[in-house]
């Protein structure tokens, strides 16, 4: 009689955890780069430079940036990734009064229905991989210029008959103005995230792609933004990503805030590796109506092909 194997038990890190050791080694690799089109333009930069409600996924803090007077927010965003891999996201946001603020929502990912064989090498039918992750955050501010924040989310992913799911915390802190570089205040951030019990699919039970995130922005001008962030993923090398943003409004209204145009531009480091033809570079565009935004981002991974991001935000 044919003895079942053991489950694969795994920890919290995998083994050579924060470099290129431990790559292909954690689960859930769609948590690795949510977070809209405009930070994707930027590089990736949004430990304090994050802004818009699908920010929560990149630095839960950024909702401290969310006044009790501001309006609520709902923001979808769809990616068509490499090959035909795709994802998507929907947040909602609303400030709660006085200090604090709340997000709710989702992450998925999947791509175009595969083959599966049998032992035998025969094709046996077609699977459709699925990950999905709903989350909720809170943030709130002190002394008006310290923001901190924290959330769960409940990740669930499936493969062909087998699924498996698992919970994640994020944490994370804003400071703004904390400093003046001539006359242009900065601000820093620092992120933990996915940061929770591996997640098991069948015998097979993986980390998850936990994360330490830190950088900084420089409010250069009114106009002009510069900003970068140092990442500590627990399944590759650290790098270093920058990007910048010039924004200008372009049209006054009868609401407090005039329509703007933003322009944005970034590098992150971590795609170079390995990869011939343009890569690392990132591009986007912005356009912020009040009531409406709207976010591109092109993001090319050299002979691999091109990611296409676009976010919409309503706020009402």
């Amino acid at each position: 009689m044919a003895v079942a194997a053991p489950p694969v038990r795994a920890g919290l890190l995998p083994n050579g955890a924060f470099s290129e050791r431990a790559a292909g080694t954690t689960g859930a690799a769609f948590l690795k780069s949510p977070g809209g089109a405009r930070a994707s333009a930027m590089g990736g930069v949004s430990a304090a430079a994050g802004q818009g409600a699908e920010a929560v996924f990149l630095n839960p803090a950024s909702l401290s940036r969310v006044s009790a007077e501001a309006p609520s927010e709902v923001s979808l965003g769809y990616d068509a990734l490499l090959e035909s891999a795709y994802s998507g996201s929907a947040v909602y946001a609303r400030p709660l009064g006085g200090e604090g603020a709340l997000a709710a929502g989702l992450l998925y990912a999947s791509q175009s229905a595969q083959t599966k064989y049998d032992a035998l090498g025969d094709a046996a039918g077609k699977f459709a991989p699925t990950d999905l992750a709903l989350g909720a955050w809170y943030a709130r501010r002190f002394r008006d210029s310290i923001g901190l924040a924290g959330g769960l989310k409940i990740i669930r992913s499936a493969l062909d008959d087998q699924s498996g799911t698992t919970v994640a915390a994020d944490f994370g802190v804003v400071a703004r103005h904390i400093a003046d570089i001539g006359e242009g205040p900065f601000d820093v951030g620092v992120a933990v995230l996915n940061i929770g019990p591996p997640l098991k699919l069948g015998s097979v039970a993986d980390p998850l792609p936990a994360r330490f995130r830190a950088g900084g922005v420089w409010h250069m001008s009114p106009n002009f933004d510069g900003g970068f962030d140092v990442n500590l993923p627990v399944d590759q090398d650290p790098y270093a990503a920058f990007g910048v943003e010039a924004h200008v409004p372009v049209l006054k209204t009868d609401s407090a805030s005039p329509w703007v145009v933003s322009v944005r531009g970034g590098y992150d480091a971590s795609r170079t590796r390995d990869v011939d033809g343009l890569t690392g570079l990132s591009a986007g565009a912005g356009f912020d109506f009040a009531s409406l935004r709207l976010d591109y981002a092109w993001i090319p991974f050299g002979d691999l092909g091109t990611v296409n991001r676009v976010t919409i935000a309503f706020r009402f």
